[in-house]
């Protein structure tokens, strides 16, 4: 057990005192697959952890049911989604919190009902925070929006925000032209896009690890880091998700948000002040630097793969082909490797290598930072069995952060030993991390936009992945590999060509 010192306590004491002001959230989309596997739960986990107390939850949807009926399907969600969280007494406490509407999201007379029921809820009380969660597929934003603001349910409503689920549009054109609509009818600040990676733990902790250590920070950069590896490994395949990921591919749901958020967290310079806009601002600053793609480039620097059948954990598994309504010729890639170069003076010519993929050995995640070698002359032919200095930030399975150094082997012999110094979240604290929409979802109810996508961030990173994009529709170069392996084989050449090597996992 750890024993916890004063400041750990007091941390401890603010943590837990936290509660949000009075809120009212309506979810749009409360009966889809996002509200029952991650919303729902996760507000049950605020309500358990005593951080929300006076709310109401409304939520809207097609499906013909009565306020009942829902609170019943709520529960079955929880008990499957939350788990070991779930406990009926306090869900009988959390129900009563719980609304739901049968409506159409495209129909004007329905928001009409809406504005009926915010006035019940709230008694036109203007401390009251609105909050419209868009948990619905994007085809829906933009008459959700509409029709919000044909109400006047946006910025004249004092203390009203939206949050918008990803994809945030199909590509640069998309995006703006969302972007447009959303401002018609909220001020930016309103407009919270979310992407949940941000609110992970130890995604966070990069922040701190850098700025909050004199140690590290000076070694930041291409005179000491040989490159970075970012790894999102899924051992599931798509799920019955084939009309979104036909569509969307692993570059447009991964690459363009979470993959190019991360890149911008490690690459980041330090922002003037620690509040939302300075932080926001660093961000933009790396996506305006990342090295354009271009047809030439593409076949060097990125290898596209899909899934075929094999074995993951010890299943057999169909491949992506065979899987429900995928076309038989389809070319969707499920996986990427990648090079990307930042052009600014901190990291000109240091790579950041990513790869994403689905049905792969295991479900992993980790970001590495990788120093260089030392040019030890003095160890001899010994020199060629040292590890690089590493630092880890490990996602998942665990939330934990390692440094790998080398020392010398137990013996007569001077035979260097790499070894790790590991700090893990929950061996340290003693406690669960929060999920990761605990953390934005409170931030959202904070009014603190620092983990959030600003217009112009989101319109930056599809100018770096539209290109991508257009150049391998037009290479047409996807390799096959076999379910419950690392990936196609070609991605082993990203690295060989560059004497480096991907990281196990």
């Amino acid at each position: 057990m750890v024993e916890k010192d004063i400041s750990f306590q007091s941390c401890m004491a603010a943590l837990e005192t936290f509660k949000a002001s009075k809120f009212l959230m309506i979810i749009f989309g409360a009966a889809g697959d996002l509200c029952q596997k991650k919303l729902l739960p996760t507000l049950y986990l605020l309500f358990k952890k005593g951080f929300i107390e006076d709310f109401t939850i409304l939520g809207l949807d097609l499906p013909k049911m009565t306020t009942e009926e829902y609170c019943t399907n709520a529960k079955k969600w929880l008990e499957t989604n939350a788990k070991e969280a779930f406990d009926e007494k306090i869900y009988e406490d959390f129900q009563k919190h719980l609304f739901f509407e049968s409506a159409d999201l495209k129909k004007g007379e329905h928001y009409t009902n809406l504005c009926k029921k915010i006035t019940e809820i709230t008694s036109d009380d203007e401390s009251y925070n609105v909050l419209y969660y868009l948990a619905v597929p994007p085809t829906l934003f933009s008459p959700i929006v509409e029709n919000l603001s044909d109400k006047n349910l946006c910025r004249r409503r004092k203390g009203s925000k939206i949050i918008v689920e990803k994809p945030f549009g199909h590509d640069k054109k998309t995006a703006h032209a969302l972007n447009l609509k959303l401002q018609d009818a909220f001020d930016e600040n309103q407009i919270y896009r979310i992407d949940h990676y941000l609110g992970k733990e130890t995604v966070q902790n990069v922040f701190f690890f850098r700025f909050g250590n004199a140690l590290f920070e000076p070694l930041w950069n291409r005179n000491y880091i040989d490159h970075v590896q970012i790894t999102v490994a899924e051992d599931m395949g798509i799920e019955n998700r084939a009309a979104f990921y036909e569509n969307a591919t692993v570059v447009r749901d991964f690459v363009q948000n979470h993959i190019l958020q991360l890149i911008a967290l490690i690459a980041m310079e330090p922002p003037a002040n620690f509040d939302q806009e300075s932080i926001r601002n660093e961000r933009m600053k790396i996506f305006k630097s990342i090295q354009s793609f271009n047809e030439k480039k593409i076949d060097d620097l990125i290898v596209m793969g899909q899934y075929d059948s094999g074995t993951v954990n010890g299943k057999k598994v169909i491949s992506y082909l065979d899987e429900k309504n995928v076309a038989k010729d389809s070319k969707v890639p499920t996986y990427i490797a990648a090079k990307f170069f930042i052009d600014n003076w901190r990291w000109a010519n240091v790579p950041f290598y990513i790869r994403v993929g689905k049905r792969l050995k295991k479900r992993y995640t980790e970001i590495a930072i990788q120093f260089k070698f030392p040019p030890l002359k003095l160890l001899g032919h010994k020199c060629k069995d040292l590890d690089a200095n590493t630092i880890v930030f490990c996602i998942y399975p665990k939330q934990k952060v390692s440094l790998t150094f080398n020392v010398k082997f137990p013996g007569m012999e001077n035979i260097p030993y790499p070894v790790d110094m590991v700090f893990d979240y929950k061996d340290v604290f003693q406690i669960d991390s929060p999920l990761a929409y605990e953390r934005v979802l409170i931030d959202a109810m904070k009014s603190d936009l620092s983990l959030f996508a600003r217009q112009d961030g989101i319109e930056a990173m599809w100018d770096i992945v539209d290109p991508i994009i257009k150049a391998l529709e037009k290479s047409k170069k996807l390799y096959k590999y076999e379910a419950g392996t690392y990936g196609p084989v070609e991605a082993d050449d990203l690295m060989k060509k560059d004497k480096r090597k991907w990281r196990l996992f």
